[in-house]
């Protein structure tokens, strides 16, 4: 037997923007060379972040994250999309990487406090490599969503 439930649309907005509109977001760039995971404290990301590679145009990128719109297609409750987009300097050596991960953060009187572990991790397979003067873009939104069965423990 499945037992079978439904979260309102209103309740998924809700949660969406009770726990992440306003804050601050930062996606940044990583060569992962020691074996992190979704796991890793933000900490432990930002070691591994490129940059070094700040003379050939890497910047990470921050915004803050919007409230929330339903998506009734989806069932899921998103963000507006945000293009996140780097640039390798046209004068550089152009920028390598294998990872990019999200790092939410609250803001109190101008001073962001990022949280101790990242929100999301992208993995590239086999590496990216931009060669001097090419643009990467990411198009990133938060959804929440609900499970709606789950099989009947009895």
């Amino acid at each position: 037997m499945t037992i079978t439930f439904q979260t309102s649309d209103a309740a998924l907005v809700r949660t969406h923007n009770a726990s992440r509109q306003g804050m601050r977001a930062r996606m940044c760039l990583a060569q992962n060379t020691g074996g992190l995971t979704r796991n890793s404290t933000t900490a432990q990301w930002d070691a591994a972040e490129i940059t070094a590679q700040a003379s050939n145009g890497y910047a990470r990128v921050e915004w803050t994250v919007p409230a929330a719109t339903m998506v009734p297609a989806l069932g899921m409750a998103q963000s507006v999309v945000q293009v996140v987009n780097f640039q390798a300097s046209p004068s550089g050596l152009g920028l390598q990487f294998d990872s990019a991960y999200l790092v939410l953060g609250t803001v109190s009187g101008g001073v962001t406090t990022w949280l101790s572990h990242i929100e999301d991790l992208f993995i590239f397979s086999p590496s990216k490599a931009l060669v001097a003067g090419e643009p990467y873009g990411l198009e990133y939104f938060m959804v929440v969503g609900a499970v709606t069965s789950i099989p009947d423990p009895t």
